[in-house]
């Protein structure tokens, strides 16, 4: 057990600096962005930079997790060509069906924006393939240098498409594109894609394999994504382009938290397979268990307590209202982070369709509250239902498996988690800059505590280096 721990707290401290490096641009370049454009723009783009999200399930299957399910328990390098080549066929052709499409639409329609929609699309999904390989073949160092690479890129060619060739919506979508080609060019490289990718290995029967597994993951990503972002299209409706710009900002802080909590849940499916027929699998599973819990908790107090100072000094006026959202998104990601916690361990189970079967479920909620609440309490709704369908999910997954594995709340968690509930209360709080300061420093002393040997380990570990 000490090895497959010693295994996860690597893995996520190599991938967490990588990951930090992203998100400390990414949040650099958020307020810039959002005031090169109107909110009308930036809700636009938004909302299909979601519609992108929507697509790649379809388009590849979701054949990514098949490829690493399957790839990081072979070693012989035949099996991995074939899955990797299987998976990039059935891209391809899959691919090339919706470009069709997509002109179809734009010969139809005349729509604009065709043209950017598709290379973001085409870029993002390759992106997403590699990416999976990358993690499938156990190269989480250079998953993290391509992370920050592309988000480097990002950041220079959206200044360059907006800002210098004044684009507008249009650059930001090709600014987009050219950061994702620049880090595929960098995975294609360094892991010499070309040598997984042999025509001969692919084969109907290999198509088959990979979509047995992954096609019950299909409607568990597209149900993810009505979860996560089909309030965008709901908000575009009933309320506007300039709501969704709002709301897309609301987003953007949580979704800093929810890509932090990524990098651990990389590492912790590999964990979980490899923890899968220990003795102390169960106790191991808890363990970790009350670690998510206590790493969230301080992670989403410690951006609660920025609210006040990101709102009233960061972002545009324009955004300010989007401050009472982000609290609500922003503890929805800690029940998201426990949802995908449990999912790792039914995937390490081989029982994908439990998790599609769960996650169905929260997008009805999430739909029905969105319709219900829209007109009425405006875009709070969205934020409550992204809210209550994660908890939804999280409670089911958590019964589901308790007949398995016993997880229990240790009594310091359930002190952290009497500490957020006062962050939340006083995220709330615009009128006072010293109590706000005091809580961010409150803030920051419990994150070094609660969190204080992986700090330590980190450290340790770029000293070494």
């Amino acid at each position: 057990m000490s090895l497959s721990k010693s295994n996860l707290a690597k893995n996520t401290a190599l991938l967490s600096i990588g990951t930090m490096l992203t998100k400390g641009i990414n949040l650099i370049m958020i307020p810039l962005f959002s005031a090169w454009l109107s909110t009308e723009d930036y809700g636009m783009y938004d909302l299909l930079a979601t519609y992108v999200s929507l697509l790649i399930p379809f388009i590849t299957l979701s054949s990514s997790d098949a490829v690493f399910r399957f790839v990081i328990e072979s070693n012989a390098d035949d099996d991995k060509k074939k899955y990797i080549s299987t998976a990039f066929g059935i891209n391809a052709i899959n691919t090339c069906i919706v470009i069709l499409g997509l002109i179809v639409v734009r010969l139809l329609t005349g729509w604009e924006y065709t043209l950017p929609f598709i290379t973001l699309l085409v870029s993002e999904l390759f992106l997403n393939h590699l990416q999976g390989v990358t993690r499938a073949i156990k190269q989480l160092r250079l998953y993290a240098l391509a992370n920050v690479v592309s988000t480097v890129g990002i950041a220079s060619s959206v200044t360059f498409f907006v800002l210098v060739l004044k684009l507008g919506l249009t650059g930001m979508l090709y600014g987009y594109t050219v950061g994702y080609l620049i880090g595929e060019v960098l995975l294609v490289v360094s892991i010499k894609y070309w040598k997984y990718i042999h025509l001969s290995s692919i084969s109907f029967e290999t198509v088959k394999q990979l979509v047995a597994y992954s096609y019950p993951l299909i409607p568990n990503n597209i149900c993810w994504w009505i979860i996560n972002v089909s309030d965008r299209t709901l908000i575009n409706i009933f309320l506007g382009a300039a709501a969704n710009g709002i709301y897309a900002i609301a987003c953007k802080i949580p979704n800093f938290c929810a890509s932090v909590f990524n990098v651990f849940n990389i590492s912790w499916q590999e964990a979980a397979i490899d923890m899968l027929n220990s003795d102390k699998r169960n106790e191991y599973y808890n363990s970790i268990y009350n670690n998510t819990v206590s790493t969230m908790i301080s992670l989403c107090a410690g951006v609660l307590s920025l609210n006040f100072f990101l709102f009233t000094y960061i972002f545009n006026e324009r955004y300010f209202t989007a401050a009472f959202y982000a609290p609500i998104l922003i503890t929805s990601i800690v029940f998201s982070s426990l949802t995908q916690y449990f999912g790792g361990i039914q995937i390490s189970l081989k029982r994908p369709k439990e998790n599609g079967i769960t996650t169905m479920i929260g997008a009805v909620v999430n739909v029905l509250i969105d319709l219900v609440l829209i007109k009425v309490i405006g875009i709070y709704a969205a934020a409550i239902s992204t809210l209550v369908s994660n908890i939804v999910i999280c409670v089911i997954r958590y019964i589901r498996l308790y007949g398995e594995i016993e997880f229990k709340l240790e009594r310091k968690t359930c002190y952290y988690i009497v500490y957020y509930i006062y962050m939340f209360g006083m995220s709330y709080v615009f009128k006072s800059v010293v109590l706000s300061a005091l809580n961010l420093l409150l803030a920051s002393a419990m994150f070094c505590v609660i969190n204080r040997e992986f700090i330590y380990k980190i450290i340790k570990k770029v000293v070494k280096q």
